[in-house]
């Protein structure tokens, strides 16, 4: 469609990692935010035209839908429609998107991107073709002509994403929606929506409407998050707390609450917490399971998360003997209250298992196993390595890891946005970050500007699945200004996840590069 237009395209052969360049300081390789790992510079431009369009070999399979979102998206960025067209050669000027056999190198999101006299992005995976696609949008936001060359680019960890906390803090729907379209932008694909608390249950139920509060996400509003998420490669996982956490349903539920020693009922102390959940009541495993199948239904993504942080310390535990005579009851002389605790885990986890998803919790609950053991199953998110809150229960990343546990880095530093609480002090300054910190580093307790108790595992453990920052409440700002000062925390995380030699020495070059990518 514009033969003849463009200057002719030289490509140096392809070679493998050893051999691979980034460019020279005359032909550097495109600015994008991951940067991309591998690319061999070649002579010539490519230019986006007004006559470009999207090419695929046939208009059904994974490259004609990712075809068609590109060609979107494309046309939203430029203000002009571009077409999708199937054809069995590629044409000067287009951009032709195809999918390959899987290899190794580019995994389940890896991509090749050669820019030459029509550019083509190919992929084993719709995944794949889509951050193929990111990177173009990228590097034409930038100006229409690029340089010639092929890119080889791929996520290191295959866990990238932001945890938002809908229940301290009201999002709404269109929130949420723009920031899945920013996270898709920088190929971070984990959305999780922390979405009950102490502080409100954010998640209309038909099963228990008088838990809800004011202004919930719908199963409407939830089937607009999830398709906008399938459509940018984003997976939305749910968090629905139990057993802690859960003062906004049990002031409803107070029979269900789990009551110290000696005390009948709610109404006959003031003092002791309510946000427990008691999980030696056949009545509380009973609204459980009711909760467990109502929300299970409506999200279709692989995750489901309990939280199940700060239920209880050892040191409360002789409050609550219950705990250890239940536990005792089930798994024998000798079994503690974090038997019960991990018991009642496993228990969700066979639920979850049940409906074909992987259970995920906060790591603080997994220490202390005497009899019972949280199932290798269950995905952990690593937070804490000295708990503000007397927890003695941690463990550490490596031990985790020893004992065969998946485990995702939300530690509070640097992957933590929220206002001063317990051992964070605002949020991470971002030259020392960008400088210092790497998705291995598991780094605990933030006193003044120091960070203690950092721990350090292999940047190639398996069960290491990459990393999260943690948008929590309440915060001293606006949603909109929150979505504003937490983008430049999500592009340091998004190249230190995908873990790609960045061409910035420096986080201010860093912070410049982002402007010039820019985001939707």
């Amino acid at each position: 469609m514009l033969a003849g237009a463009l200057a002719c395209c030289a490509f140096l052969p392809a070679t493998g990692a050893a051999g691979a360049s980034l460019g020279t300081p005359s032909r550097p390789a495109p600015l994008t935010i991951p940067a991309m790992q591998r690319w061999h510079p070649a002579t010539g431009v490519w230019r986006f035209a007004a006559t470009t369009a999207v090419e695929v070999r046939r208009r059904h399979g994974a490259a004609a839908r990712e075809a068609r979102v590109l060609a979107a998206d494309l046309g939203r960025q430029a203000g002009r429609a571009v077409a999708v067209v199937v054809a069995s050669e590629p044409t000067a000027g287009d951009i032709v998107m195809r999918t390959v056999a899987r290899s190794r190198r580019l995994g389940s999101e890896g991509y090749r991107l050669d820019v030459g006299r029509a550019l083509t992005i190919e992929a084993s995976t719709g995944a794949g073709l889509f951050y193929g696609g990111r990177s173009l949008l990228q590097m034409l936001r930038q100006g229409s002509t690029l340089p010639c060359g092929t890119a080889v680019d791929w996520p290191r960890y295959p866990q990238r994403g932001l945890m938002v906390d809908a229940s301290r803090t009201t999002y709404s729907t269109a929130w949420v929606l723009r920031e899945i379209r920013r996270l898709a932008a920088l190929k971070l694909n984990v959305l999780h929506l922390h979405l009950t608390d102490d502080q409100r249950w954010a998640l209309g139920s038909r099963v228990f409407p008088s838990v809800v509060g004011k202004r919930p996400f719908t199963r409407a509003d939830i089937r607009r998050i999830v398709d906008l998420a399938r459509r940018d490669h984003v997976t939305v996982i749910p968090e629905i707390e139990m057993p802690g956490h859960m003062a906004a349903f049990l002031v409803h539920h107070k029979r269900l609450i789990l009551k110290p020693a000696g005390v009948a009922s709610p109404s006959t102390v003031g003092a002791y917490t309510t946000d427990k959940l008691d999980i030696t009541s056949p009545a509380a495993l009973r609204a459980v399971r009711r909760i467990l199948d109502e929300y299970l239904a409506w999200f279709p993504g692989r995750y489901f998360d309990i939280g199940s942080d700060e239920y209880l310390s050892p040191a409360e535990y002789p409050l609550f003997p219950q705990l250890e005579t239940y536990a005792t009851r089930r798994y024998g002389v000798g079994a503690t209250p974090a038997d019960a605790v991990h018991g009642f885990i496993n228990w969700v986890d066979r639920i979850v298992r049940a409906h074909g998803k992987t259970l995920r919790i906060w790591s603080d609950q997994v220490g202390g196993v005497g009899k019972v053991a949280v199932n290798r199953d269950v995905i952990l998110e690593w937070w804490d390595s000295i708990s503000p809150f007397g927890d003695t229960l941690t463990v550490s990343p490596q031990t985790l890891l020893d004992r065969g546990y998946r485990i995702v880095n939300a530690g509070w530093y640097p992957n933590y946005y929220t206002t001063d609480i317990g051992p964070v002090r605002g949020k991470a300054s971002l030259p020392g970050v960008y400088a210092g910190w790497q998705v291995n580093d598991f780094d605990g307790t933030q006193v003044g500007s120091s960070v203690t108790s950092k721990q350090q595992v292999a940047a190639a453990s398996p069960g290491l699945l990459g990393a999260q920052m943690n948008i929590w409440g309440p915060l001293d700002e606006t949603p909109a200004q929150t979505a504003r000062r937490v983008e430049p925390h999500l592009a340091v995380l998004a190249q230190k996840a995908w873990d790609s030699p960045s061409p910035a020495a420096s986080y201010a070059e860093f912070a410049r590069d982002l402007t010039r990518v820019g985001l939707p």
